[in-house]
């Protein structure tokens, strides 16, 4: 079974053979394609509820070893951020990771700002805080922008390409500072799974990746490349297999990246 880093509840199924539970998700470019059942492993969202199973072959390629890790965690630590807030209608406190993508904006899940309602806020590694407000919202495509008046954290540029070895840098578990945790990632793997309500089939493409023990608030954690670009968005893990996840590829959250890039009013963002 998967579940989303932060929270949400959908149901996936990836290349041939996967399921995944979300708190929300997206559609995948290209076509679609025919998928068998798979034996369901299960997925679990990582911020607010979701919940569905995925599998793939394993890739056998080397991850990063410590040393660059660490590198990119200094450099990306500060653009990284925690995203807090409360859902008055179910009565539930969020806590999810975000990461600066423009001035004064911060990308983050869908599943992860749903519904919330009082005191949102974003918070930086060195523990100051900034009012925040939803100024995009896709459900389909699990992501959304908040926009932060007086951030200036320096946004984290995109990915020129895939790679097969990353750093997934957030915070996990409630912890004030960002964890850095290298992976290695089988690109852009076609999924058919729900929207963040799972109502709405859609279809998208993820980045599986392993050797990473991501855990409840990485929602919205950014796959980064050795030289911290970013090449995608976690949104689920697998609660069978350890160290198994699942990451937004890049072109499944651009257009929401792009409309709330110099969006200033806030929006509706759905129920919890």
């Amino acid at each position: 079974m998967a579940a989303c880093a932060a929270t949400g509840a959908a149901s996936v199924t990836v290349g041939a053979t996967v399921g995944v539970t979300a708190a929300g998700t997206a559609g995948a470019t290209g076509e679609p394609r025919e998928a068998s059942p798979p034996a369901t492993p299960s997925v679990a969202p990582l911020a607010t509820p979701p919940g569905a199973p995925l599998t793939t072959p394993p890739v056998v390629v080397p991850a990063l070893s410590p040393a660059p890790a660490r590198g990119v965690h200094a450099e990306a630590a500060h653009s990284v951020v925690r995203v807090r807030g409360f859902a008055s209608a179910c009565d539930r406190r969020l806590e999810a990771t975000g990461f600066v993508y423009a001035p004064e904006r911060v990308l983050l899940n869908a599943h992860a700002v749903g519904g919330v309602d009082r005191d949102l806020k974003v918070v930086l590694d060195d523990g100051r805080r900034f009012g925040a407000s939803v100024v995009a919202f896709d459900p389909r495509a699990d992501a959304a922008v908040v926009r932060v008046p007086g951030l200036r954290a320096r946004p984290l540029p995109p990915a020129r390409a895939v790679r097969t070895t990353a750093v997934i840098v957030g915070y996990r578990n409630g912890e004030r500072s960002p964890i850095a945790l290298p992976a290695t990632v089988r690109a852009n793997i076609p999924a058919e799974t729900y929207d963040i309500y799972n109502r709405v089939p859609v279809w998208r493409r993820v980045h599986r990746f392993h050797g990473a023990d991501i855990g409840k608030g990485m929602s919205g954690a950014p796959l980064l490349t050795g030289e911290g670009r970013v090449m995608g968005m976690v949104f689920a893990k697998d609660m069978n297999k350890a160290g198994i996840g699942y990451a937004l590829a890049a072109g499944e959250f651009a257009p929401v990246a792009t409309a709330g890039r110099k969006a200033t009013r806030a929006v509706p963002h759905g129920h919890c």
